[in-house]
């Protein structure tokens, strides 16, 4: 498993997320909407499950659409 590029996937996920349901996003929110989200405040705290799961919710949301093409299978 590649953790870098869930992380890509999850901050571009909550970057959509956040444009799309507030308005606006800017990079020191990332936490506060990760902890809102996954409960932790930080994709490194989280476990390989916990990215998949992350990546998962996302995608079913529909914030990963554009970049779906790079979610591991």
């Amino acid at each position: 498993m590649n953790r870098y590029t869930y992380y890509d996937l999850i901050h571009h996920g909550i970057r959509c997320f956040a444009t799309d349901r507030l308005g606006a996003y800017s990079e020191p929110e990332f936490s506060m909407y990760l902890s809102l989200m996954i409960g932790k405040d930080s994709c490194s705290d989280m476990s390989d499950d916990e990215l998949i799961n992350a990546v998962d919710n996302l995608r079913q949301e529909g914030y990963l659409e554009e970049i779906k093409r790079l979610i591991p299978h």
